[in-house]
């Protein structure tokens, strides 16, 4: 005997009650997933900024004429490419080259005239070191010359004295007499003149290097301005160089022309005229504005966050990634500013200064429980706070 032919309802009820015990088993199922990821699973946690932008740091020059010219040349082109150094602006400067070379051969005839007045002072001391040695021998000659005519005076005095007393006795006759007192009277004359040539010795030595040192003296005055001429000339060299260089106008920085005057060949300028500015390139930073209440303590240097542009879909172009690497102190104008550096710039978007978005900044993670909890925790806090004031964090 078959049990489906006995008990036919009794099977279809038990198969119905089947399907709704699977069926009541399901939501279950899906409340513990539920439960777990709500309790257990760390979430990311993201401040988002009231607003956002790219900043392109860059250094604007003015470039200006520095003097006053008539243009020959010129190399202007707006949104141009040019690097420091660069030639832009060439202005006439026939007038300073002459300028330059008149300076140039008025410093090179210096040079051959300062050498022949140094070789001049070099011979003239070496002559004054020689001359004053061949005086001293020439006083020394004169010394031992007068020291033997005095010598001679001498024996020649004792002889004539000898003489005289043998001529009183009339030993001797009177022309003995009279010729000793003859080679007295020549020896006493000998020694005066050995006298006068050691006197004249003595003097013409000392005015030979008188006058040697006179013209030594002349001589370095005449070499000390040759050195000032030359001084002069060559710092009047380098001004008017300088001045001949401020004629050619050249790009301050690498960069690109962003201004240019209409400044064509031929024209006058005058000094002061604005002749064109070089954008010179930078680094590109997220500027942010946050909350003060949110941020403050939350947001600091070294977090991770994200940027969406606006015009440009984060789902074709993705975002851009960022590092926080300031927080301001102080707020301003009710709102935090917060530098974040680019990390990596998705393809196809542009560097361009101003561009708008958003900022999500990487605060926290936690369970999306401790989430609700926080969140049920401040405003249990707002709520009980008196009437019209903000309970502190």
């Amino acid at each position: 005997m078959k049990v489906e032919g006995i008990f036919p309802r009794t099977l279809r009820a038990l198969a119905r009650g089947r399907g709704r015990w699977a069926f009541g088993l399901l939501p279950v199922g899906l409340f513990a997933l539920w439960g777990g990821w709500f309790t257990l699973a760390p979430t990311t946690v993201y401040e988002r900024s009231v607003q956002a932008r790219l900043e392109l740091h860059r250094e604007v020059y003015a470039i200006d004429s520095p003097v006053e010219g008539r243009v020959v040349k010129t190399q202007l082109e707006l949104h141009r490419s040019v690097h420091a150094g660069e030639v832009l602006v060439e202005l006439s400067r026939e007038h300073e080259e002459r300028q330059v070379a008149e300076a140039e051969a008025v410093l090179q005839g210096l040079g051959p005239q300062l050498e022949a007045a140094r070789a001049q002072l070099e011979a003239e001391q070496s002559a004054l070191v020689e001359q004053k040695g061949q005086g001293v021998a020439g006083v020394q000659e004169a010394r031992a010359r007068l020291s033997e005519a005095e010598t001679v005076s001498r024996r020649a005095q004792e002889e004539a004295t000898s003489t005289e007393r043998l001529w009183k006795r009339g030993v001797v006759s009177e022309m003995e007499w009279g010729r000793a007192r003859a080679e007295l009277e020549r020896t006493l004359a000998a020694e005066q003149a050995s006298r006068a040539a050691l006197a004249s010795a003595r003097l013409g030595g000392t005015v030979q290097s008188t006058e040697r040192r006179t013209r030594l003296a002349a001589l370095r005055g005449e070499i000390a301005r040759l050195e000032a001429d030359e001084s002069v000339a060559r710092a009047s060299v380098a001004r008017l160089r300088e001045e001949l260089e401020r004629r050619i106008i050249r790009a301050p920085a690498d960069g690109v022309l962003g201004e240019t005057s209409s400044v064509r060949v031929g024209a006058q300028l005058r000094e002061g005229d604005p002749i064109a500015t070089v954008v010179a390139g930078g680094s590109v930073r997220i500027v942010a504005q946050f909350i003060p209440a949110s941020s403050l303590g939350r947001v600091r240097a070294g977090q991770r966050a994200r940027m969406r542009l606006e015009g440009f879909s984060w789902t074709e172009f993705g975002m851009l990634k960022a590092t926080v690497v300031a927080v301001a102190s102080e707020v301003r104008d009710g709102l935090v500013r917060v530098e974040l550096s680019l990390d990596e710039l998705p393809l196809g978007i542009p560097l361009e200064h101003g561009l708008p978005g958003m900022v999500d900044i990487e605060v926290d993670r936690a369970t999306p429980s401790q989430l609700v909890l926080r969140t049920l925790g401040r405003e249990a806090r707002r709520g009980g706070a008196p009437e019209g004031r903000e309970p502190k964090s």
